[in-house]
């Protein structure tokens, strides 16, 4: 291994030239509550004139697809070339391709869950009439006023034989405040009363995936993924069969990339969304001579002329990000061979530094 490293050699169109639809995470990746996340409209914006689709794929069921399309347009995102699906509406396909239309089920959760029921001809039913007649099915999903009354109930009636779908597993949820309690946190409550397991539709299950890409119509080897969580984004990625693009704009850190296992490496990786305008190298296919060296700390050596704003172009002889692929790469590497990695978060987060990669607020 050297220091001296030029840029492998290989294709220099934008990354996103490789594929013809995009499926994109939201919280993390287009914005972080009410903000846009750096260089996002602007690349959305830039693949919709394109003519690339995108399909905005996101777990949260809580609110309708409408509701964040109004989002996105509040953050300045242009109208046309892309829509917005979510884990109810996988929840609510599933359910109306084995129950008959009109079959009554009951709802937990935001607007969100109701919404994909009635949209895919199924009737949803709260708690309080849940005694009028029996339902076939339960949907959960995220709802920030669910109460133990509800909560009781998904136990009750999938005890009493109805199905059990969880829109997805999700421990936590971002919020402007830090992490909160997701849906996962609620169903895991509702199956310590319970024998029965939910059939779980959102990442990293294929089904979220499955419904984004026929709204695409794309097939699965011209279809990207863009995320930034490794155990949801790029692991279902992977599992469905799709190449990912893992960005650093959001939960996941440079460490967590590092030290991650096969089933959650992705094909490539990126300061942020601007990163699908760039050329990008397939992280996996680096080529063994330009792997950086790996310090006595354990952790790949940055050049010193490293140059900030690594997503966007660098002064190395790298450019458009590929300084933070070789760090990666160089990762892997290490982490397959069997050497040790550094473990230690503030290690990781200097080597963020000197790529000029900055942490979410």
């Amino acid at each position: 291994m050297t220091e001296e490293i030029t840029t492998p050699a290989g294709r220099t169109e934008p990354l996103i030239a490789r594929y013809r639809g995009l499926i994109c995470d939201l919280d993390g990746v287009v914005y972080r509550g009410a903000t846009a996340v750096p260089h996002a409209v602007e690349t959305v914006a830039r693949l919709r004139a394109d003519g690339v689709p995108v399909v905005f794929a996101t777990n949260n069921a809580s609110r309708p697809p409408e509701t964040v399309g109004d989002h996105l347009r509040g953050i300045g995102l242009p109208p046309g070339g892309w829509s917005v699906v979510n884990s109810s509406q996988a929840a609510a396909a599933h359910l109306a391709q084995r129950l008959v239309q009109g079959a009554r089920v009951y709802a937990v959760g935001g607007p969100g869950v109701a919404h994909a029921l009635t949209e895919a001809g199924l009737t949803p039913v709260r708690v309080a009439d849940l005694d009028d007649a029996p339902v076939e099915a339960v949907v959960q999903g995220l709802g920030t006023d669910i109460t133990w009354t509800e909560l009781a109930a998904v136990g009750r009636v999938v005890e009493g034989g109805a199905a059990w779908v969880a829109t997805n597993l999700d421990l936590t949820l971002p919020t402007p405040y830090g992490k909160a309690p997701g849906n996962g946190a609620l169903v895991a409550l509702v199956q310590t009363a319970t024998s029965a397991e939910p059939h779980v539709v959102g990442k990293p299950q294929p089904a979220l995936f499955d419904l984004a890409r026929s709204r695409l119509g794309s097939a699965p080897e011209d279809t990207l993924v863009c995320g930034d969580l490794l155990h949801t984004d790029i692991e279902g990625a992977n599992a469905a069969g799709l190449d990912s693009l893992f960005v650093l704009s959001g939960s996941s850190r440079l460490r967590d990339l590092a030290l991650a296992e096969r089933p959650l490496r992705p094909t490539y990786v990126a300061a942020d969304l601007g990163g699908l305008l760039a050329p990008g190298p397939a992280v996996p296919a680096w080529p063994a001579a330009h792997l950086l060296q790996l310090g006595p700390g354990g952790v790949p050596r940055v050049p010193r002329d490293g140059h900030p704003g690594v997503g966007h172009g660098s002064g190395n002889g790298f450019g458009d990000g590929a300084l933070l692929q070789a760090v990666v790469a160089t990762a892997w590497a290490a982490r397959d061979e069997g050497r040790p990695l550094a473990e230690d978060a503030a290690a990781w987060q200097d080597v963020e530094r000197r790529l000029g990669i900055a942490a979410p607020p």
